[in-house]
């Protein structure tokens, strides 16, 4: 089975491409949650996958929420790997997650890591097609790749997008995140068009449409941005007008092969 969290889709579009090659289950981490349906048996499988981005440098707190909660069977020699989507590097994230595991008493077997398009716009600007066609393409073929060492099932750190200063990196901008969780941040223009887009997509249920505009019901979300980029009218933005902390003109990004229906 491979389980998967994604925003914008691009983590979605390297889990299922292993899961179609893997002949597995593809299981969406925010829907067992929302279900609460968090007990699986990976025995019989042989592999177990996690797919999903890096936050801040860390791991998603949907992410963390989901292992900290799963109860997951695996046999001693189940092939545990995880793979992680990221705009530039994966911090000290690897090690965190499997500490995650090791809590509930599962071992990593394999790490690996795909670079794709930084879907943080407040900071970093969407780039053009051709440059975002590219990237879906590099992610093919280092998926396939991937899939390979899976298949094999070799062990082994295979991230290859690590920085020397992991973990300062990690220490110093992964506490930081909990502040930008805060659903303050949101604002929504008189643009929107109370689609509901963004109420469906959002992985942990916090945004409910009241008066045909998005309310964020809790204070703080996983900020994936899911809500932000599937928006048809780009009437959702985050962080201050005026300001380079603003997604305001930085575009919109959905995976082409994210699924459709929202």
């Amino acid at each position: 089975m491979v389980f998967y969290f994604s925003g914008s889709g691009n983590s979605y579009y390297v889990a299922n491409m292993l899961s179609v090659g893997l002949d597995t289950p593809l299981i969406s981490m925010a829907d067992a949650l929302k279900k609460r349906e968090m007990n699986f048996d990976a025995r019989a499988d042989g592999t177990c996958g996690f797919v999903f981005p890096v936050h801040f440098w860390g791991v998603p707190y949907l992410v963390t929420e989901f292992i900290n909660n799963m109860q997951l069977k695996t046999n001693d020699d189940t092939y545990v790997y995880v793979v992680f989507t990221c705009g530039g590097d994966t911090g000290n994230a690897p090690k965190e997650f499997e500490k995650l595991l090791k809590n509930i008493h599962v071992k990593l077997s394999a790490v690996f890591s795909i670079q794709q398009i930084d879907i943080f716009v407040p900071i970093f600007k969407i780039p053009d097609k051709d440059k975002r066609d590219k990237e879906v393409l590099k992610a093919k073929i280092e998926t396939e790749n991937i899939l390979n060492h899976i298949k094999a099932q070799e062990k082994g750190d295979f991230n290859t997008n690590k920085n020397k200063f992991a973990l300062l990196e990690t220490k110093l901008l992964y506490p930081m995140y909990s502040y930008y969780r805060n659903t303050s941040k949101f604002r929504v223009s008189d643009m929107c068009t109370a689609c509901k887009k963004c109420e469906k997509i959002c992985p942990l249920g916090v945004i409910e449409i009241i008066d045909n505009k998005p309310v964020w019901k809790q204070k703080k979300c996983t900020l994936c941005f899911a809500c932000l980029h599937i928006c048809p009218a780009q009437a959702i933005n985050y962080g201050k007008m005026l300001f380079v902390f603003d997604s305001k003109n930085k575009g919109r990004y959905r995976n082409p092969y994210a699924p459709k229906g929202y």
